[in-house]
């Protein structure tokens, strides 16, 4: 049974007169006479009671002809539904990304792409450690992620998306204040730090090592406010990414000397999959 027999029943049942169905269905009334005959031998009774010229349905042409419209019904919903996505009028895109891109840098771009494609719907969630975005994206549980780089997880795809310099907060009154030292010669100092970033991976982390030093984490906090409160209340110094900068009363951003370490964001997909329209888009949108 295929849907374009039963348009051909349809118009048919409607007009009850072959050779006027045929006219609707722009094709010739011997091959739509055929269709029918064709889907009739597959159901095994006839449709249409024919009487000369005039037809009209039997029972189980009655039958059939609800199930034909809904099926023709849907087809016409699913082409549409289709044409949508495929027109950004409809859809989904899922980001996974990290907390400081995902409320400074997503924010404003998720704004361009809400207003040129309002059908669309957008989820964000905000996860660490990076390689729990990289991993969602691989599950297929997110379109999209946002990681720092390295993110070496076999089966993604990379864009880099920004480079940034990290910078130093401190007390307002800490010796530091008003200095530009070298990351090297902050090794003794006691730091306020991030529970995931304690691992070579961690940009901030690797940034320590390859400076020479591993640092002293006298005090975690899980957020950029939280650990640039921990240092306006003197438990230690950290060093941030500028998007994360934010300095609340009785701190300093206190810049290195150069060679500054950076960190690089990064747009991560799968690898060796046709991204959906909506992903495609937004993509082309950065």
């Amino acid at each position: 049974m295929e849907i374009f027999q039963l348009r051909y029943f349809v118009a048919a049942a409607r007009r009850l007169n072959f050779t006027q169905a045929a006219a609707e269905c722009h094709i010739a009334q011997p091959s739509l006479s055929a269709q029918i005959a064709a889907l009739e031998k597959e159901l095994g009774t006839s449709l249409f009671h024919r009487q000369g010229r005039s037809v009209r349905l039997t029972d189980a042409g009655e039958a059939l002809l609800g199930y034909a419209e809904r099926l023709i019904g849907l087809e016409e919903e699913a082409r549409l539904g289709v044409r949508r996505v495929v027109g950004l009028e409809a859809g989904r895109l899922s980001l996974w990304t990290l907390p400081t891109p995902g409320q400074h840098l997503l924010p404003p771009l998720l704004a361009r792409f809400r207003s040129a494609h309002p059908g669309i719907s957008i989820s964000v969630h905000e996860a660490v450690p990076a390689r729990t975005i990289a991993e969602a994206v691989l599950a297929g549980r997110a379109d999209l992620g946002v990681v720092h780089l390295p993110c070496a997880l076999e089966g993604l795809e990379q864009r880099p998306l920004l480079t940034e310099e990290l910078a130093l907060i401190v007390p307002e009154t800490h010796p530091l204040a008003g200095t530009t030292p070298t990351l090297a010669s902050l090794a003794d100092q006691s730091w306020v730090w991030v529970p995931e970033g304690q691992s070579p991976e961690h940009p901030i982390f690797a940034a320590c090592l390859a400076a020479g030093f591993t640092p002293r984490i006298a005090c975690v906090s899980g957020s950029a406010g939280g650990m640039q409160a921990l240092v306006a209340a003197g438990l230690g110094i950290a060093l941030l990414p500028r998007l994360a900068l934010s300095p609340p009363p009785g701190t300093v951003v206190v810049e290195l000397a150069a060679p500054r370490p950076t960190r690089t964001l990064a747009l991560v997909w799968r690898a060796g999959e046709v991204p959906s329209h909506a992903t495609v888009a937004f993509m082309d949108l950065l």
